[in-house]
C-alpha cells in the first residue's frame, strides 16, 4: 500500500513568506516608535525605497510596443 505524500513543500513556503512578513512588519513599528513617528509614514517610505530602487523601464512605452505589434 502507497503512503500518501504530505502536501509539506507550499506549506513551508508559505510559512516562511509568513515569517519574513511578520519580521518586516515587526521591524517597520519598531523603526517607527525610535523615530516617534506614524506607522503609515515609515511603511510608505520603505515601500517607496523599495520602489524606487527597482529598474523596472518605461511601462508605457512597453504598451505602445505591443499596440504596434498588433496592427
Amino acid at each position: 500500500m502507497a503512503a500518501k505524500k504530505p502536501v509539506v513543500e507550499a506549506d513551508d513556503v508559505r510559512d516562511a513568506s509568513l515569517r519574513v512578513s511578520k519580521r518586516m512588519r515587526d521591524s517597520l513599528k519598531a523603526a517607527a516608535a525610535v523615530m516617534g513617528r506614524p506607522l503609515y509614514d515609515v511603511t510608505n517610505e520603505a515601500i517607496n525605497d523599495y520602489l524606487s530602487g527597482l529598474k523596472l523601464g518605461d511601462p508605457l512605452q512597453a504598451i505602445r510596443r505591443g499596440a504596434r505589434a498588433r496592427r
